[in-house]
Protein backbone atom coordinates (compact mmCIF):
# COMPACT_ATOMS: atom_id res chain seq x y z
CA UNK A 1 0.00 0.00 0.00
CA UNK A 2 1.43 3.61 -0.90
CA UNK A 3 2.66 5.93 1.77
CA UNK A 4 -0.15 8.40 1.07
CA UNK A 5 -2.83 5.72 1.66
CA UNK A 6 -1.48 5.18 5.07
CA UNK A 7 -1.29 8.59 6.35
CA UNK A 8 -4.41 10.03 4.46
CA UNK A 9 -6.81 12.52 6.59
CA UNK A 10 -9.76 13.32 5.10
CA UNK A 11 -10.06 17.40 4.35
CA UNK A 12 -13.70 17.18 2.39
CA UNK A 13 -16.95 15.68 2.87
CA UNK A 14 -16.07 13.74 -0.17
CA UNK A 15 -12.82 12.72 0.93
CA UNK A 16 -14.74 11.50 3.99
CA UNK A 17 -17.19 9.37 1.85
CA UNK A 18 -14.25 7.72 -0.48
CA UNK A 19 -12.27 6.53 2.36
CA UNK A 20 -15.47 5.35 4.04
CA UNK A 21 -16.33 3.14 0.84
CA UNK A 22 -12.53 2.24 0.11
CA UNK A 23 -12.65 1.00 4.17
CA UNK A 24 -15.96 -0.62 3.23
CA UNK A 25 -15.03 -2.83 0.55
CA UNK A 26 -11.40 -3.43 2.17
CA UNK A 27 -10.08 -1.58 -0.90
CA UNK A 28 -7.94 1.00 0.40
CA UNK A 29 -5.38 0.59 -2.65
CA UNK A 30 -8.05 2.02 -4.79
CA UNK A 31 -8.41 5.09 -2.19
CA UNK A 32 -7.97 7.54 -5.53
CA UNK A 33 -10.78 5.66 -7.58
CA UNK A 34 -13.09 6.05 -4.79
CA UNK A 35 -12.05 10.11 -4.35
CA UNK A 36 -12.89 10.61 -8.40
CA UNK A 37 -16.40 9.01 -7.68
CA UNK A 38 -17.06 11.02 -4.58
CA UNK A 39 -16.41 14.06 -6.54
CA UNK A 40 -18.41 13.37 -9.64
CA UNK A 41 -21.31 11.94 -7.85
CA UNK A 42 -23.80 12.62 -5.13
CA UNK A 43 -23.25 10.99 -1.79
CA UNK A 44 -26.69 9.25 -1.92
CA UNK A 45 -25.62 7.30 -4.69
CA UNK A 46 -22.50 6.15 -3.56
CA UNK A 47 -24.48 4.86 -0.46
CA UNK A 48 -27.10 3.56 -2.13
CA UNK A 49 -24.42 1.60 -4.59
CA UNK A 50 -22.26 0.42 -1.08
CA UNK A 51 -25.45 -0.70 0.43
CA UNK A 52 -26.66 -2.77 -2.70
CA UNK A 53 -22.80 -4.37 -2.62
CA UNK A 54 -22.64 -5.03 1.18
CA UNK A 55 -25.29 -7.29 0.63
CA UNK A 56 -24.28 -9.62 -1.98
CA UNK A 57 -22.91 -12.93 -0.77
CA UNK A 58 -19.44 -13.75 -0.86
CA UNK A 59 -20.00 -16.40 -3.21
CA UNK A 60 -22.10 -14.51 -5.90
CA UNK A 61 -19.12 -12.00 -6.40
CA UNK A 62 -16.51 -13.14 -9.27
CA UNK A 63 -13.76 -10.25 -9.00
CA UNK A 64 -13.49 -8.49 -5.82
CA UNK A 65 -16.67 -6.40 -4.01
CA UNK A 66 -14.81 -3.19 -5.70
CA UNK A 67 -14.93 -4.31 -8.89
CA UNK A 68 -19.00 -4.54 -8.21
CA UNK A 69 -18.78 -1.51 -6.75
CA UNK A 70 -17.42 0.12 -9.60
CA UNK A 71 -19.60 -1.92 -12.72
CA UNK A 72 -22.96 -1.05 -10.66
CA UNK A 73 -21.65 2.63 -10.17
CA UNK A 74 -20.44 3.13 -13.60
CA UNK A 75 -24.39 1.35 -14.66
CA UNK A 76 -25.87 3.67 -12.11
CA UNK A 77 -23.71 6.70 -13.49
CA UNK A 78 -25.05 6.54 -16.88
CA UNK A 79 -28.25 6.97 -15.35
CA UNK A 80 -28.19 9.43 -13.22
CA UNK A 81 -26.24 11.47 -15.65
CA UNK A 82 -29.10 10.81 -18.46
Amino acid sequence: MEEWIKNFEPQTKEELLALDAATTLNDLENLAFYISYAKKYPEYLIRRTLAIVKDIPDVKIKKSRGALFNYLMQKHGREYSQ
